[in-house]
């Protein structure tokens, strides 16, 4: 029990032994709109019974269905822009890796094409072609005729 409550107080400390999970990411707009959708119909089924509820004391289930349609449409905006959001990031990500990559490649490009010049400049300053790096010898290597 004492090994619960010790665990517990690092929960309630702020140290928490797990890191929390990524959050699930499904059809929001969807969702958002099916309940906006919902809270309207409701709304309006319950509109002709106004004298019945308001005879009970119980009005407030209409104003309720009234104002959760109201926000549902804020959540549709709010998650129609967090959609929007996300996306431009995710396209801006994909376009900065894509510029990166490039960026690697013509580096890499470029020092290969400078090695290259380098190793032709050393040969013709020296005047003897470098080592065949695939057979450990001279390409124009020929026996002497002494």
């Amino acid at each position: 029990m004492a090994a619960f409550f010790s665990g517990l107080s690092d929960v309630v400390k702020g140290n928490p032994q797990h890191e929390a999970p990524e959050p699930l990411e499904g059809p929001v707009v969807a969702t958002i709109v099916g309940g906006t959708i919902l809270w309207f119909a409701l709304f309006l089924v319950q509109l002709p019974f106004y004298g019945w509820f308001d005879d009970r004391g119980h009005t407030w289930w209409l104003w309720t269905c009234l104002a959760g349609g109201g926000l549902g449409f804020i959540g549709i905006w709010y998650v129609r822009r967090r959609d929007a959001a996300i996306s431009r990031e995710q396209t801006e990500r994909a376009a900065q890796a894509a510029q990166a990559a490039r960026t690697v490649e013509t580096t890499e490009t470029t020092d290969t094409v400078a090695a290259a010049e380098t190793v032709d400049t050393v040969e013709a300053a020296s005047g003897t072609p470098e080592t065949d790096p695939l057979r450990g010898h001279s390409p124009a290597s020929t026996p002497s005729a002494d």
